[in-house]
């Protein structure tokens, strides 16, 4: 039989396809070029997710010129702008290492300088060690002058050297930070599913631990209507009272990722099922609790619902596995169970379906 589109999943294929309509509309407008970081760029400040973006993109006006663009990208850390953060990097610190290449070179002369002198006056004592001192003396003074000269190019060597290593420095930090945009999500500091599947990764192909394994995977019902009916601001809002509250709900070595617009995942350790199903409910009860004041309206607020599909590492299990398995238990959660743990039974019953 062929498998049903939830019709949730058709409201957000059709949201999204608008969205890209409207980016693909907007550039063409603005006469952007067919740039991926100009399509994430404005994607990104179309769907609501970051709304800070929105106004500074609004705000170069209708021609923005590449480099705004870029800029822009960059300071809101945009996965597409993460390579171009890294080869302006690269540039800077050959700039950099050139640049201390030349004062290498520049004090090398002025040594070689001063060994010519001091191998004229050793030459001149050695053949005429009788000369008039008046002659020693400009010799002598010559000399001092060489050292003066030496002397200063070595302090100013010296001074570049830590000048250029502070500067490198600062672009490791920066090459760091554009390494981190790949795996993080801009709205919400929150590590993104690249991030999530490296540590699946980790945990069931390189640690091969014997402890039990949860996925979480957690769909926010609501946000996604929040950021259409009241603005990108105010699901902003409850973005940052979501992460923050994630963050606090888990253990030290458990961890927490956004993977999608209102989609959450967990990764439990040494948790059962009936643990993780006892993590999903008071994630829920959290969620429920949790309000969001709307613009202009003192007294009333809107709130969230939690839906969560779980999923159990098995021995030979993979991070595609897991994360198949959780967005099938989801699905089903969002039926109507609200929290459901995956069996390979229910896997059957829903590839059938």
């Amino acid at each position: 039989m062929t498998r049903q589109v939830p019709a949730d999943a058709g409201r957000s294929q059709a949201r999204q396809a608008a969205i890209i309509l409207k980016v693909a509309h907007a550039m063409a407008s603005h006469g952007i070029a067919a740039l991926p970081r100009n399509y994430e760029l404005f994607y990104e400040a179309l769907s609501g997710r970051l709304p800070q973006l929105s106004r500074e993109l609004a705000a170069l006006g209708s021609n923005p010129q590449q480099d705004a663009l870029d800029a822009l990208g960059l300071k809101h850390h945009l996965v597409s702008h993460a390579a171009l953060a890294a080869d302006r990097t690269r540039a800077a610190g050959q700039e950099t290492l050139g640049e201390i290449a030349g004062k290498l070179r520049l004090a090398l002369l002025q040594k070689q300088a001063f060994k010519d002198e001091l191998d004229h006056f050793a030459g001149r004592l050695a053949a005429d060690p009788v000369a008039a001192l008046s002659e020693f003396a400009d010799d002598a003074a010559r000399l001092r002058d060489a050292a003066g000269r030496l002397t200063n190019e070595e302090s100013a060597l010296q001074h570049a050297l830590e000048t250029s290593a502070r500067r490198l420095a600062e672009l490791e930090g920066d090459l760091a930070e554009s390494r981190r945009s790949l795996t993080r999500d801009p709205a919400t500091g929150l590590p993104n599913r690249l991030a999530l599947t490296a540590k699946l990764d980790a945990i069931l192909e390189t640690e091969r631990t014997d402890q039990p394994v949860a996925l979480l995977l957690a769909s926010v019902e609501g946000l996604r209507e929040m950021a259409e009916h009241h603005g990108g601001p105010v699901a902003a809002k409850a973005l940052a009272k979501l992460s923050a509250l994630f963050r606090k709900s888990i253990k030290k070595n458990d961890f927490v990722a956004r993977v999608g617009q209102q989609d959450f995942a967990f990764v439990c350790r040494d948790v059962s099922a009936e643990n993780a199903e006892v993590i999903a409910r008071r994630l829920r009860q959290s969620v429920t609790e949790l309000t969001v004041t709307l613009p202009g309206r003192t007294h009333t607020a809107a709130t969230l619902s939690l839906a969560a599909g779980i999923a159990i590492a098995q021995p030979a299990s993979t991070s595609a596995d897991l994360l198949s398995q959780a967005e099938l238990a989801l699905a089903g959660a969002r039926d109507g169970t609200g929290i459901l743990c995956y069996s390979a039974a229910f896997g059957r019953g829903r590839s059938a379906a």
